[in-house]
């Protein structure tokens, strides 16, 4: 990853991140077609990129080529007044997919050193589980109305 770099997501980056995860919707999912799934995944991509919290990846051409969209889980906050942290959505250029992109944007979320959700869409086929699991996150949940599947990573004890 020498030619890449990784900083946090500004209102600045909307469009691009927002090209970036129409290029991926059908591995995501998303139906970029239905106006009302666009302006829910709009919204989420607003409220992360002002959140300070999501981080990308830029290639050597200055283009995002990863996003993690992520802000306070609010759940967690609004119930337990906690400090976890939500993945709504991870985009990763098919490009640059086997590259350590996504493991690089983990890593970055992980140094918060509070627990992070992540939710994987019904449907995903970009291996959003498997990754995940891979990088320590445990199964939380499912949703009873087949929205998707819950993961959590909590920092080790200590940290």
């Amino acid at each position: 990853m020498a030619e890449l770099v990784d900083r946090s997501a500004s209102l600045s980056d909307f469009r691009e991140i927002w090209s970036l995860l129409r290029d991926v919707a059908t591995d995501v999912p998303f139906d970029v077609d239905n106006e009302a799934v666009q302006e829910n995944v709009l919204s989420e991509v607003m409220a992360c990129c002002t959140a300070g919290q999501s981080p990308v990846v830029v290639g050597p051409d200055q283009q995002i080529v990863g996003a993690l969209l992520l802000r306070r889980d609010d759940f967690d906050w609004g119930l337990f007044n906690g400090n976890a942290l939500h993945v709504s959505y991870a985009a990763i250029a098919p490009s640059f997919k086997d590259k350590g992109v996504f493991q690089a944007l983990m890593a970055r979320a992980k140094e918060s050193k509070v627990p992070i959700y992540v939710s994987v869409k019904s449907g995903n086929q970009s291996g959003l589980a498997d990754a995940i699991k891979a990088l320590g996150f445990v199964h939380e949940c499912a949703a009873a109305n087949g929205w998707g599947d819950l993961y959590k990573w909590r920092p080790p004890v200590g940290h």
